[in-house]
């Protein structure tokens, strides 16, 4: 007997797929992982047929951080995983590259150990990606308070990073259009959409692209390698955002973390410009 809240096939493509997941830990916080690894794990138990592969990718100093994240798996309910520790901090990019360049999957996921999924998020973004032509899939994001995320962006320009990291708030109010903008707000909530640019909190991408353009750009130390990743996944096939791929992301606010993150930013920033033309509005 069928029911209303059975959950549609997968398309075949996907079915016979294999997907495997990639998340770079630094600092961990025990329970906000475990809760990580935990809503993860139940959003693959919804991918009937599909090989699930994780990597956990330790960028820490800390010698014994590798048998925490190996513990944190287990008790999370993963059998299928492996732990890459002993390199130090490599930088965001250049430890997630550690699992694309050896995944045979048909689909990788970039995860950021900040991000937890609602159940049904990752079923949805398989079935995106199984679609012709896609080749990445972002989602629709919410802080730990429920706020839209605006996971999402358009080609930024140097006053719009300022004005969403340093301005007061009464100068962001007004420029609130601009930002708007630049945050994809205006995206339907009712269909898939294209964008320029997907955040790294997750980003969903048919694995043969994703290798053709050789992951990340391991110049990119911290900041901007999600972008610059998704400008050269452009030139392989559709990057867009599923409204029905929803998670809540407890990252952001670069700014507010240091002297030493705004360093980082600036320094990101300069190659990403240089890169890929500069726009100061």
């Amino acid at each position: 007997m069928s029911s209303v809240n059975a959950t549609p096939p997968l398309p075949d493509a996907a079915v016979t797929g294999s997907l495997s997941v990639s998340i770079v830990v630094y600092h961990l916080d025990d329970a906000g992982f475990l809760r990580v690894l935990q809503t993860l794990f139940a959003a693959t138990q919804r991918l009937p047929g599909v090989a699930v592969d994780l990597t956990l990718i330790d960028n820490s100093e800390n010698a014994g951080l590798a048998t925490h994240l190996a513990q944190f798996a287990s008790d999370a309910g993963w059998l299928r995983t492996r732990v890459l520790s002993g390199h130090g901090n490599v930088g965001y990019g250049a430890g997630h590259n550690m699992a694309i360049r050896t995944t045979k999957s048909a689909s990788h996921l970039i995860l950021n150990p900040d991000v937890e999924l609602d159940p049904d998020s990752l079923r949805r973004a398989v079935q995106t990606l199984a679609e012709p032509g896609m080749v990445l899939v972002g989602a629709a994001g919410r802080d730990g308070a429920g706020r839209p995320g605006y996971l999402s962006k358009r080609m930024p320009g140097v006053w719009t990073f300022f004005l969403r990291g340093f301005a007061p708030a009464w100068l962001k109010r007004h420029f609130e259009t601009r930002l708007s903008h630049y945050e994809y707000r205006d995206l339907p909530s009712d269909h898939v959409s294209d964008v320029i640019l997907v955040s790294g909190a997750f980003m969903l991408c048919r694995t043969d692209a994703l290798q053709t353009v050789t992951g990340f750009d391991e110049r990119y130390f911290l900041h901007f390698e999600d972008l610059d990743l998704s400008l050269r996944m452009r030139t392989q096939g559709r990057v867009v955002s599923d409204p029905r791929v929803t998670l809540i992301h407890h990252g952001g606010h670069s700014a507010k973390k240091g002297f030493h993150h705004i360093l980082l930013f600036a320094r990101s920033a300069f190659r990403f410009f240089n890169t890929h033309g500069w726009r100061w509005h």
